[in-house]
């Protein structure tokens, strides 16, 4: 995950507004392939389709370049672009679908993890509350520096690592799909909360208040 403004998202611990929902998920790789189509859909396959509009139009170029030559003229240098043109728009086809199989082959790196999810007016907090990757070791030994510290440290030291996502910046999206809300940031990171994390109402109230707030940059699928 790359590494964004402070005033899109930090993991730090603030006052918030009204809460709308709070409910607990776990990762599946089902929704974390479903968001990543979507997120390829909106974003990704726009771009491919500029890229390759540029690579056609470098062909019809340098075909008509070729027919209307004149007699004995050189034209190697643009059968030679041709073959370029032709390679980089494979590559612009392929790219998102090789990005999408590796995403793929990876998945079990991120299925399974537990989350929580709190979606208040101007924030969405999301925590991780079980991470079936690290090592019993290391729980174990965190448990005894806690145990040694437990009357130094502070309460909100033992909160759950979490992240807090601004919706009052531009460059966070929100794309709902029957199934999930996939939250976009800066058309680069991804996060996919399925709606069985809440209740019926509570889907409802977030659609509602979030489109209202949040305008164009709520989109139903």
């Amino acid at each position: 995950m790359s590494v964004l403004d402070d005033d899109i998202y930090d993991d730090g611990r603030r006052s918030f507004e009204e809460l709308l929902a709070k409910g607990e998920y776990k990762s599946s790789k089902e929704d974390i392939l479903k968001g990543f189509k979507l997120f390829q859909k909106k974003y990704v396959y726009k771009s491919v389709g500029i890229q390759m509009l540029i690579v056609v139009l470098g062909l019809v170029s340098q075909i008509l370049t070729i027919f209307t030559a004149a007699e004995g003229e050189d034209v190697s240098f643009s059968y030679m672009l041709i073959v370029m043109c032709v390679v980089l728009g494979g590559y612009f086809l392929i790219r998102p679908k090789n990005t999408f199989r590796k995403l793929e082959d990876s998945i079990g790196e991120l299925e399974g993890t537990v989350y929580e999810a709190e979606i208040y007016t101007d924030k969405i907090k999301i925590s991780t509350l079980y991470d079936p990757y690290i090592s019993e070791e290391a729980e174990k030994e965190a448990e005894a520096e806690n145990n040694d510290d437990k009357e130094e440290n502070d309460p909100e030291n033992d909160l759950p690592p979490a992240t807090i996502i601004h919706l009052d910046n531009a460059a966070v999206e929100i794309v709902e799909s029957s199934q999930l809300f996939v939250v976009y940031i800066k058309k680069l990171n991804v996060f996919v909360i399925p709606k069985s994390a809440f209740k019926p109402y509570e889907v409802m109230e977030i659609k509602n208040r979030l489109s209202n707030i949040m305008g164009v940059r709520y989109k139903g699928d």
